[in-house]
C-alpha cells in the first residue's frame, strides 16, 4: 500500500487528523526525521562520510517530506499559504533596509531575491520598481548613488 495515499488532504478544519496521517506515512517511508530534527549545516568539504551523509539523508527526507506535504494539501488551502507568504515578502520588500552591517551588494541582492520569489507567485515586480526599493533601502550616506542614479535618463 503506498503510504502517501493514506495521508487525509488538509482542508483547513482538519488539521489535527492530517497531521497525523502525515506523520505516520513519513515514519512509515523512514523520512520524518525532516520534521523531528533541525537541518544540519552543510557539512564542510574535508568532513566525514557519515557527517556527509547525515546531511544527504535530512537534505533527502526535507525534499520529500515538502512534497507528500504539498501533494495532501487542498487547492484552497494551498492558495491561501501562497497568500500569506505574498504578505510576508511584500513586507519584507518594503520594509527592509540597510542597516550598514555587511556589504550593500548582499542587501541589494537580498532584496532582488525576494522580488523573484514574488514574480514566482505571480505577482510581478518590475526591475525598474525594485530599483527604486533598493535605493530607498539605503541610508543617507548613499544619497549621492541616489542622485546619481536619478539624474540619469
Amino acid at each position: 500500500m503506498n503510504a502517501v495515499n493514506t495521508v487525509q488532504t488538509l482542508s483547513g478544519t482538519n488539521y489535527k487528523k492530517w497531521k497525523q496521517d502525515l506523520e505516520i506515512c513519513l515514519g512509515l517511508m523512514d523520512l520524518d526525521m525532516a520534521t523531528r530534527e533541525d537541518s544540519p549545516p552543510e557539512p564542510a568539504t574535508d568532513a566525514t562520510v557519515d557527517v556527509k551523509s547525515n546531511y544527504e539523508k535530512w537534505q533527502k527526507a526535507n525534499r520529500i517530506a515538502l512534497l507528500v506535504i504539498k501533494k495532501s494539501m487542498s487547492d484552497t488551502v494551498k492558495n491561501s499559504r501562497n497568500k500569506a507568504e505574498t504578505g510576508n515578502l511584500m513586507n519584507e520588500l518594503m520594509w527592509k533596509m540597510y542597516n550598514g552591517i555587511g556589504y550593500v551588494r548582499e542587501h541589494i541582492l537580498k532584496l532582488l531575491d525576494i522580488g523573484a520569489k514574488l514574480n514566482a507567485l505571480k505577482v510581478p515586480m518590475s526591475d525598474p520598481f525594485l530599483v527604486h526599493v533598493a535605493l530607498h533601502s539605503l541610508p543617507n550616506e548613499y544619497s549621492q548613488l541616489k542622485n546619481t542614479y536619478n539624474a540619469q535618463k
